[in-house]
């Protein structure tokens, strides 16, 4: 091995024993003044092997921590023939320091909404559209509603469920729950109002759920309450029409939005509720379901 490369091996060798790392095991040779390649080649075989260190004597501390045996590399010898100096030796990975480590970070809602722009990625925009309803609430919240999408009030005013649908939901979080609304997140499938409150269809869906699910994942909620079949479905990848949206209420669905571990409840939509009232008591049970496992307190049914 040339005397250039032998020294800055060495150097980088014993650089590497003053961190500390257990698993780099040095033969003292490299420590050693430069031979000619001569020299090694001539050299026993049993003196270029290195030797195990000596065990400390019973009572007596050595100066440093013993070193693990390593996994051992032999340089081969240079393309002039000579052979190079017998040396073993491994490199662990250096620990990562803080900074060094790879933290998946949220986009801000503000950069979704300005990517949003005004969007014309479905046929929506051109369907009487007055207002992208983005969404509304706290920032950071445990608990955030996905309903279907914007109403007639909704696109005129640009927040989510302002309507008769949104006084009941409303009542849901504040009398049902015990939260006052701004400590929750809102938000819809879709962000534009369907003509005539219809129900939007797959493509409207699949144009907006990537913006949903980049939401989602900004927010990063405890728990994600969907509201109705189509958020239901929109969110757990289910097919619409393939079973009633009672099967998929009563418990927690955990899945994964971009990398993100989310957990979705299903219940009825409020404006469902507003045209079949009796079905407010299975509503109130959804809700229970969440607040246990929010650990808020359960009071009894106001909705």
């Amino acid at each position: 091995m040339k005397t250039e490369i032998r020294q800055s091996l060495a150097e980088y060798l014993r650089f590497v024993r003053d961190l500390g790392l257990e698993s780099t095991t040095l033969d003292p040779r490299l420590f050693a003044p430069a031979n000619p390649a001569a020299a090694v080649e001539s050299a026993p075989a049993a003196a270029r092997s290195a030797s195990p260190p000596a065990s400390p004597a019973p009572g007596s501390r050595s100066a440093s921590p013993p070193i693990a045996p390593a996994a051992r590399r032999t340089v081969a010898a240079s393309a002039g023939g000579a052979a190079a100096d017998a040396f073993s030796f491994s490199i662990p990975a250096m620990p990562k320091t803080n900074d060094q480590v790879s933290r998946p970070v949220a986009e801000s809602l503000s950069a979704i909404r300005s990517e949003l722009g005004e969007c014309t990625r479905c046929k929506l925009h051109a369907l009487g559209r007055h207002s992208i309803v983005f969404g509304d609430g706290h920032a950071q919240p445990r608990l955030v509603f996905v309903g279907e999408g914007p109403g007639a009030d909704e696109d005129q005013q640009g927040l989510p469920f302002v309507g008769r649908a949104g006084q009941l939901l409303t009542d849901m979080i504040e009398k049902g729950m015990g939260l006052a609304r701004s400590q929750v997140y809102i938000c819809n499938v879709v962000k534009c109002r369907p003509p005539d409150n219809r129900t939007p269809e797959a493509d409207e869906i699949a144009a907006c759920l990537p913006f949903l699910h980049r939401q989602l994942r900004a927010l990063a909620p405890e728990l994600i309450i969907a509201l109705g079949a189509t958020a239901a479905h929109a969110l757990l990848g289910t097919q619409p029409g393939r079973g009633p949206l009672n099967a998929l209420r009563g418990r927690i669905h955990a899945l994964a939005i971009s990398g993100w571990p989310a957990r979705v409840l299903v219940t009825y939509h409020p404006a469902y509720l507003l045209r079949d009232p009796r079905q407010k008591k299975e509503a109130w049970k959804d809700l229970q379901i969440a607040m246990h496992d929010l650990k808020l307190a359960i009071k009894p049914n106001s909705l």
